[in-house]
């Protein structure tokens, strides 16, 4: 599945289930069906979140012809709906895993307090701790499936970073722009042994995310 492509799959479930049926159909057509808005409103942020990680997957392009391995939309074992928007082995033998944000360009990313917060530091700001907790728990799994630790990195697509990037509960969150720059900046010497082994052990291990 190309990057994106689960999240624009499940989107359209949403919207579909909310309008199975004629009695249902008929009340989201009138703007009467709460669970259609619901499902719209899910829907709306997993075409977001696919057109986020299709934007990364182009800025990704040019890792490929260095010798990367990058694998976008990837199953992940022992996580039941969770899956790695983009998955990459360096020449040096490194995985990363990759979650992007397609986020509001109104308002800024930064942390404080150890939290990742998205909004204007002294109003209303959306906490956006669940983001690196998701990332953490699949960086996890994955790591784990692999065999060896790996590194996750938030790349942030429209809104503007603080400070051009900055570390929260361990976690590189950049722009989107920045995000190539600092993912050579953190490989390791080349190893292509090493780096062709654990790409032939990503394939095995993190199949194609199929819902």
């Amino acid at each position: 599945m190309t990057a994106g492509g689960s999240a624009s799959q499940w989107g359209q479930e949403q919207r579909e289930a909310a309008r199975r049926g004629l009695w249902r159909r008929v009340l989201a057509v009138l703007g009467l069906s709460p669970a259609a808005r619901r499902a719209d409103a899910r829907a709306a942020a997993c075409d977001a979140g696919a057109v986020g990680e299709q934007r990364t997957a182009q800025l990704l392009r040019p890792l490929e012809a260095a010798g990367w391995t990058v694998l976008h939309d990837r199953a992940i074992p022992g996580a039941r709906r969770a899956n790695a928007d983009h998955v990459l082995i360096s020449p040096g033998a490194r995985p990363f895993l990759v979650d992007s944000k397609l986020w509001s360009v109104r308002y800024p990313v930064h942390a404080a307090g150890g939290t990742l917060w998205h909004g204007q530091a002294g109003r209303k700001q959306a906490d956006r701790s669940q983001s690196v907790r998701s990332v953490l728990y699949e960086t996890g799994l994955v790591g784990q499936a692999l065999g060896v630790p790996v590194q996750p990195v938030i790349a942030v697509h429209n809104a503007s970073v603080a400070d051009g990037g900055f570390m929260v509960q361990g976690v590189p969150v950049v722009p989107a722009g920045r995000l190539v720059e600092v993912l050579l900046g953190n490989d390791w010497p080349r190893n292509w042994v090493a780096a062709a082994a654990l790409a032939r052990r990503a394939r095995v291990v993190l199949p194609p995310y199929l819902g």
